[in-house]
């Protein structure tokens, strides 16, 4: 085993000791009632596991208004491995957490010849608090699985650099794609080529002697600008194709422009950037959860976007010398501009879960910069290396920390209303969080807060209305589906909800009313389909109670009581 095969092994121990040491807590964490649900324990394509129908249905459904079937393939494999345990699946988002810094740390040394740097920007990654929301969150395992490609793809590139080769470029081509298809976010990849292209590569840029780094120089040849982005044009098409799917897929999920306007999404945008760097910085009150403000005052707006106009020159002003920070911080920018919020898309005003690849750029230009420092002021390399110790540990501390506040619901969305302010979903989360440990009463509260945060917020009035029907208060529950109603009479669940309850009361014929919206809307829903067929087993129309209950049973096999009344339903057929 020759030096640097050993340098590496050590490395990657070293990084695999630290991940684990500051994250094994994960394998006690429960799944969440946030996005779990849709990705793993509600998903019967999931939770029956691998097969056919279900592959197929992974490559053709835009299911949770995303399309990544090597997502969904990879949360099959969990279930046929750990079936529904969750600390199987927390394990694999682990492991591939811990892939990932050991392939940064790979790729970082062989394109520049680095192990002490490549091995600090590494452990940044492993440790840093903005990261453990894509590790301790089952349903982020887009996150983490997507990063194995996109890191994969640039150790592939930086071989085909080295030696190009059809088969090399095809074999980065095919790590983009499956990168693609675990989270689209990796559009920007390709640009991200181009930027290695200048630094660390070298690759179109004229060097002096002077400003040359021996150790960065790498074998390939130098190319026209024009030659390297030709060069990367079938990435450029994969990016575009997965673009327009995305779209495809989130179409239902976009906020149009008079619900957030363009002017609020480009200021919220530029506020997000500083929000991320001070919160890279400063890893203090972070959350599942930051909510979009009412407004974003104009001051505020221009403040941030002359500030960043600033770091961009300096970054550019300083190319020449210290081309790292260009690129580390074009690296920030760029792979965060699909989830900056220009395309509106959920509830968040930021997410920590984003910055999973981008921060790479900042550990990157930050670390070479303080070891470029070190090299020019000797007397300052036990300092600078002490305060890097004391940095990795303090994150590791707060990491270790914030890892605890998502063992359970009750725990994220209790911490998240506790860190942030007028946060409507995270009082609802945590109703919900509440009516599964049947702590009735307090769910009630948590909905009531969030309905008077936020008045029009359905889900609040129906999930208030369910906790009131439990009580034995049937008019109280009545009269909050109602008023669902009146705020979105398209609401799917307003309408099943009302629907129970009216059902409960003897008020069939009203009842059969929503069910069959419900259905003319989700011609899936298997409860919508049961107790449909129920009320109109009691009106002793069994032909269509029969139709019914064949959907449910096909819908949710698993269901004993569908399949009793289909049989019943059955008999009385045949004794007609």
């Amino acid at each position: 085993m020759n030096r640097s095969v050993r340098t590496n092994v050590a490395f990657c121990s070293f990084l695999c000791v630290l991940t684990f040491a500051v994250l094994w807590g994960v394998l006690g964490n429960d799944f969440l009632n946030y996005d779990d649900f849709q990705y793993v324990t509600g998903n019967r394509h999931i939770t029956s596991g691998l097969s056919i129908e279900n592959v197929v249905w992974a490559f053709t459904s835009g299911y949770a208004a995303n399309w990544h079937p090597v997502t969904w393939l990879s949360h099959m494999v969990d279930v046929e491995m750990f079936g529904m345990n969750p600390q199987g699946h927390h394990l694999m988002n682990l492991i591939f957490h811990c892939a990932n810094a050991c392939l940064l740390f790979l790729l970082l040394n062989k394109i520049t010849g680095s192990a002490w740097r490549s091995v600090v920007v590494a452990s940044l990654f492993a440790i840093h608090p903005l990261h453990v929301e894509s590790v301790a969150w089952v349903a982020e395992r887009k996150d983490v699985l997507s990063t194995f490609f996109a890191l994969l793809t640039l150790l592939m590139y930086a071989s085909y650099v080295q030696q190009s080769s059809r088969w090399r470029y095809l074999a980065l081509c095919g790590c983009f794609t499956l990168g693609l298809m675990g989270k689209p976010m990796l559009v920007t990849l390709p640009f991200v080529l181009l930027l290695l292209d200048y630094w660390p590569l070298r690759r179109f840029v004229p060097w002096s002697s002077e400003t040359a780094d021996e150790q960065s120089r790498q074998a390939g040849s130098k190319l026209p600008l024009s030659r390297l982005v030709i060069e990367k044009l079938p990435l450029f098409a994969l990016a575009t194709l997965s673009s327009c799917i995305t779209l495809f897929a989130q179409k239902g999920a976009l906020h149009p422009l008079d619900v957030t306007p363009l002017s609020f999404r480009i200021g919220n945008a530029v506020t997000a950037y500083l929000r991320y760097l001070g919160k890279t910085v400063w890893p203090s009150d972070l959350a599942v959860l930051y909510p979009l403000p009412p407004s974003i005052p104009l001051l505020h707006s221009v403040s941030s976007a002359i500030l960043l106009l600033l770091i961009s020159y300096g970054a550019a002003a300083l190319s020449r010398r210290r081309p790292y920070v260009l690129v580390g911080w074009l690296w920030f920018l760029g792979t965060l501009v699909p989830v900056i919020g220009i395309v509106q898309v959920g509830l968040q005003s930021m997410a920590d879960r984003y910055t999973y690849f981008p921060l790479i750029g900042i550990f990157i230009a930050v670390v070479w910069g303080v070891a470029d420092l070190a090299g020019h002021r000797p007397s300052w390399r036990i300092p600078l290396a002490l305060v890097t110790a004391g940095v990795l540990t303090a994150y590791s501390a707060v990491s270790w920390s914030y890892e605890r506040c998502w063992e359970n619901s009750t725990a994220l969305f209790s911490h998240a209303i506790a860190v942030t302010s007028d946060n409507y979903y995270a009082h609802y989360m945590l109703g919900k969080a509440l009516y599964s440990d049947n702590m009735l009463q307090d769910a009630l509260l948590q909905y009531s807060s969030a309905q008077q945060l936020n008045p029009r917020f359905v889900d609040a009035y129906v999930n208030r209305g369910i906790v009131y029907a439990k009580q034995g208060k049937p008019e109280d529950a009545i009269k909050d589906f109602s008023a669902a109603l009146l705020i979105n009479p398209g609401s799917q669940y307003a309408h099943y909800n009302i629907a129970v309850a009216l059902q409960a009361q003897g008020r069939v014929d009203e009842a059969m009313v929503h069910y069959r919206e419900v259905l003319r809307r989700d011609p899936d829903n298997a409860g919508a389909h049961y107790n449909l067929g129920n009320a109109l087993m009691g009106l002793k129309r069994w032909d269509e109670a029969l139709c019914h209950f064949s959907e449910a049973v096909r819908l949710k096999p698993e269901s004993a009581t569908a399949r009793q009344n289909l049989e019943m339903c059955l008999k009385q057929k045949a004794n007609k």
